[in-house]
């Protein structure tokens, strides 16, 4: 559980530094270290940190059900000013005629779905395509170790090596 409950802070937290963390939470550095090396917070730490970035205990906890607890999640001023300049190319694109097309939520649909395969396949839909179920199984051998960002880029080389395979 340790591992999973780890991937699951740094997803919520946006891979921010422990001290950021330990920041935005009012706890000790050391007592957020700690949580990065797998020992689980106390009750009171998971419903600051379910409150403080609106993600669901239950998910929080154990992986399962919605991610967030009905409210938008907070947004960090790094997906904030991202969000603020994708909307300003975009209405500059569309102003001179060019289209953007928007970009499939690798890390969101990882932890949604947790499945290789399954987000795979959702990317796929995403673009209007269909996914062989017997593809990709040699990029995800040892998903379970993997780290999230070592799941996102191994998602990612699947679905370039699929797309060079049909030439898109």
């Amino acid at each position: 559980m340790s591992r999973e409950f780890v991937e699951r802070l740094n997803l919520v937290f946006e891979h921010a530094s422990m001290a950021d963390v330990a920041r935005r939470l009012g706890i000790p550095h050391a007592t957020v270290r700690n949580y990065y090396q797998g020992r689980l917070p106390a009750p009171e730490v998971l419903i600051k940190i379910a409150r403080e970035t609106s993600v669901s205990l239950n998910w929080l906890l154990d992986g399962r059900g919605e991610m967030y607890a009905g409210d938008a999640p907070r947004l960090g001023i790094g997906r904030f000013l991202e969000g603020k300049i994708a909307e300003i190319v975009d209405r500059r694109l569309a102003e001179r005629g060019f289209y953007r097309a928007p970009e499939f939520d690798v890390s969101g649909a990882i932890a949604r779905l947790g499945d290789p395969q399954s987000v795979m396949g959702e990317w796929l839909r995403f673009e209007g395509r269909e996914y062989p179920s017997d593809y990709g199984v040699v990029f995800f051998k040892g998903w379970d170790g993997f780290s999230l960002d070592e799941r996102v880029a191994a998602i990612r080389d699947a679905k370039k090596a699929l797309d060079d395979a049909i030439g898109k």
